[in-house]
């Protein structure tokens, strides 16, 4: 990578500054960056368990941002696109005369230091498909080096520098920054509206971008897609590559997953067929029907790399899933605590839905609705998203990149709609503390409560555990809660 900078950027790199160090994404390219021999520092305007972890590595992490943050001997400024020119840390890199490089274009120059860079894209799952991926090449000493948007315990994080030969990336379509890298086997997982504060043309132009980032693929390398979504398969025509398409539909699909089952807790089973022959029968331990067609996509991978059925079986019946999607958070009192990132309607319908695979009494779930933008453009999308649940708390939108005066939108307004259409009972409530204080005075065994949202949101399901464990004896805690 130094090779390469240095060629890019025609002068000696050896001190790098990430302004949003603390970003899912971000914090996965210092780690590697560190792990590559430059040295790095930071900042973010609060901190985290990512910020945390890059500190306990011995990156230099500043919270808050503040021109006095870039040393006179910094060499590069690496930035995430929630950062404007008029950040302090970028005025003083551009008084310092440093380069300035946007974090997709540093991802895409990272990605030509690998032999086959694999790219995981998609509106939903490309998190979950690539750590799949990830643990798959890893468990059979493939050694890959790792960039994903989320926790994968068994790469010790969002990111791992491994071998020069294989480099799984999370190929994000948001500011089309999913086209700055240099991709050799392409996945597209489903396409949906999304990000529409960028992509103002709607579905035309992410169809349009998704294209492109197939395109990228060279004659030689291969895309895998879900061929069960039309706009999936339109986006693959024309490519220079071979297409494999994947899903539920006999007709639709060289790769085919069929007899799904699942266990008490959601958990499915099924078998996978290779053009109409049978190829192997497989368990997860994360629930849903979305994460058979993320395995089925990781599969294929792995075949197309040379694995054989029975050197994937293992690493996906132990694969416990990126943190944040579907994550166990404790058990007491016989009421199960999990949370999910969910952000998107299609996302948060697909968690209802695979918790009440689960058994439980009342479902209950908690969002935090993300960007004012989302919430506005898609809001019939998250209304319905909530049919199947049965108490609903919603907190306030969460949003660090806009401004509410263009869309006047409120989780009100979804409450009221949920109300009148569906009859739940759903109440709006600011302050986490209430949020908790409302669960503790309604739950009763047998409850499942999902919190849900990409955001802070988390941190209820992490003191909901907590406010029940002194609520409730510890000899009532179940054995479930060793899980955590």
């Amino acid at each position: 990578m130094k090779e390469i900078l240095e060629k890019e950027l025609d002068r000696e790199i050896k001190k790098i500054f990430f302004i949003g160090i603390g970003g899912s994404s971000m914090s996965g390219l210092a780690r590697i960056s560190k792990e590559q021999g430059f040295e790095v520092a930071g900042s973010d305007m609060i901190a985290s368990g990512y910020t945390q972890d890059l500190q306990d590595r011995g990156i230099d992490i500043k919270i808050g941002h503040d021109s006095n943050n870039i040393s006179d001997d910094t060499d590069l400024v690496v930035f995430s696109a929630a950062i404007h020119d008029e950040n302090p840390e970028m005025v003083r890199a551009k008084e310092l005369g440093l380069p300035r490089i946007e974090r997709s274009d540093y991802l895409g120059l990272l990605s030509r230091d690998f032999e086959t860079t694999i790219g995981v894209a998609g509106t939903h799952g490309k998190t979950t498909t690539s750590s799949m991926i990830a643990q798959i090449l890893y468990d059979n000493n493939f050694n890959p080096s790792v960039s994903i948007g989320g926790r994968l315990d068994e790469i010790g994080g969002n990111a791992h520098l491994g071998s020069e030969k294989y480099f799984i990336v999370e190929s994000c379509e948001f500011v089309d920054s999913f086209l700055k890298t240099q991709h050799e086997i392409g996945v597209i997982t489903n396409i949906e509206e999304d990000h529409l504060d960028y992509f103002t043309g709607g579905l035309r132009q992410i169809k349009q971008s998704f294209h492109r980032f197939g395109m990228i693929i060279p004659h030689n390398g291969i895309m895998v897609a879900c061929g069960d979504e039309e706009d999936v398969r339109e986006v693959c025509l024309g490519l220079k590559c071979p297409v494999i398409y994947y899903g539920k539909k006999d007709k639709e699909n060289q790769w085919i997953a069929k007899e799904i089952k699942y266990d008490k807790e959601g958990n499915p089973s099924f078998s996978v067929y290779r053009e109409g022959k049978y190829y192997g029968s497989f368990n997860l331990i994360v629930p849903g029907e979305h994460n058979v067609l993320n395995a089925l996509a990781a599969i294929i991978v792995a075949d197309y790399l040379g694995l054989s059925a029975d050197d994937i079986k293992k690493p996906l019946s132990e694969f416990k899933g990126a943190h944040r999607r579907f994550e166990f958070r404790g058990c007491v009192n016989n009421i199960n605590v999990y949370e999910d990132y969910a952000h998107h309607p299609t996302e948060l319908r697909v968690v209802i839905e695979s918790a009440l695979n689960h058994d439980h009494n009342n479902l209950w779930v908690v969002f935090q609705p993300h960007t004012y933008s989302r919430t506005k453009l898609l809001f019939d999308d998250f209304v319905d998203a909530f049919e199947k649940a049965d108490k609903i708390i919603l907190n306030d939108i969460y949003s660090d990149r806009e401004t509410n005066e263009k869309y006047d939108i409120f989780s009100e307004d979804i409450a009221k709609r949920i109300k009148a259409k569906y009859h739940k009972p759903v109440i709006v409530l600011s302050e986490f503390e209430s949020i908790i204080k409302f669960l503790t005075d309604n739950l009763v065994p047998e409850d499942l409560v999902l919190v849900a949202g990409s955001q802070t949101i988390n941190k209820v399901a992490f003191d909901l555990v907590d406010k029940l464990k002194e609520i409730y004896d510890k000899d009532d805690i179940t054995e479930l809660n060793k899980r955590i």
